[in-house]
């Protein structure tokens, strides 16, 4: 009951700040390099190697991020499902105003709520925590 009230919780804070944000900018306050587009558009030809799907999102038991051309990002760590947004800054990508669901989920390493950055290579996607240890890999 209280995993119900929580994602509940969550969920209508997540729908009241999106009412509140204003309708032409992100809702955030911009910052100097801010196209007022939620922050940086990862529309580089960069940012076209680090867009896409990571992981396999068919397996929903495993972590995946689909990583948006528009800046968006989603996803699950194995169990819980992730929202949020993404940049690309000199190679590497930023997570931004990342939420996620909060359910308990035994057996299912939650590493991917760590995430902070991740630096794209080739076919793999290395994950790191906001201490810059690298916490996990994702692939195409």
């Amino acid at each position: 009951m209280r995993t119900r009230f929580t994602f509940l919780a969550l969920a209508l804070l997540l729908g009241a700040a999106a009412c509140a944000a204003d309708p032409g900018g992100s809702g955030s306050p911009a910052s100097p390099d801010d196209s007022g587009s939620g922050g940086p558009s990862p529309s580089s030809s960069a940012a076209g190697s680090a867009a896409g799907t990571w992981g396999n999102p068919e397996n929903t038991r495993e972590p995946s991020l689909e990583l948006h051309e528009d800046g968006r990002l989603t996803g699950t760590d194995g169990c819980n499902r992730l929202m949020g947004q993404w940049a690309l800054e000199e190679g590497k990508v930023i997570f931004k105003e990342v939420a996620m669901t909060m359910m308990a989920c035994p057996d299912v390493d939650q590493w991917l709520a760590s995430a902070v950055s991740a630096v794209p290579a080739a076919d793999t996607l290395l994950v790191y925590d906001g201490a810059g240890n690298e916490i996990g890999t994702l692939t195409r």
